[in-house]
């Protein structure tokens, strides 16, 4: 029976990728990159040394509509099961962890009857603690990921958590710094980790009134 593959390949550098992730990468048949329509697909960037079989893009809308995200996903799964009843192993690719705020995810819930492997990816914010050469957590000490959509949750996590990773904060950065301050927090800004445009910032105030790029997180820590 026809196999598929859930792969994270990493935050972004090439060689960040796992030896398991690339030996399925050049055996199996098809390889699926996500894409949002006219933005091309950074999951494939990162993998396309190591394929060596057919690439299908398929689109993935960044759109709040729950509606038109269900169609499609429900157009993209039925792909993806009639190339497992051609008999060709295929895999998902996706950046940093498959399991984690990913579009994968909602492939897997429709995937049904075949055998599924998921390959686990190093998260964007693993690499961005390690570029920064700060500890996420240490001891005793708690933390928490987030995504950053609602600032009420975010404050909550602040006061339950000593360390708090924020993702997606390009929408509220903002309101993020800003209750950051009230909460006593030391933020850590990386952007694009692991991308030739990648930046890093110890100063949250420099990126306020600026567009931050969708790959971006803020890493807090509580001051003692």
């Amino acid at each position: 029976m026809a196999k598929l593959y859930g792969i994270g390949v990493g935050p972004g550098e090439e060689s960040l990728i796992t030896l398991k992730a690339v030996k399925i990468l050049q055996k199996v048949d098809v390889v699926i990159a996500p894409s949002s329509k006219g933005e091309g697909s950074i999951a494939y960037e990162i993998a396309k040394p190591y394929i060596k079989g057919d690439v299908v893009f398929m689109e993935f809308p960044m759109t709040y509509s729950k509606e038109d995200l269900k169609t499609k996903w429900e157009e993209n799964v039925k792909k993806i099961k009639e190339l497992l009843d051609e008999g060709k192993d295929v895999a998902f690719i996706t950046i940093g962890d498959p399991m984690i705020y990913s579009t994968y995810i909602y492939i897997l819930k429709g995937i049904e009857d075949y055998e599924v492997e998921t390959i686990p990816g190093i998260t964007s914010y693993s690499a961005a603690a390690s570029r920064l050469n700060i500890p996420i957590a240490e001891g005793n000490e708690t933390f928490a990921v987030i995504s950053s959509g609602d600032v009420t949750e975010i404050s909550k996590s602040l006061d339950m958590f000593d360390n708090v990773v924020l993702m997606k904060i390009s929408r509220r950065y903002e309101e993020i710094v800003n209750l950051l301050k009230e909460k006593s927090f030391k933020g850590y800004l990386v952007i694009k980790c692991g991308h030739k445009e990648e930046k890093i910032s110890y100063d949250l105030d420099r990126y306020i009134g600026k567009k931050i790029d969708y790959l971006s997180l803020i890493i807090a820590k509580k001051v003692k």
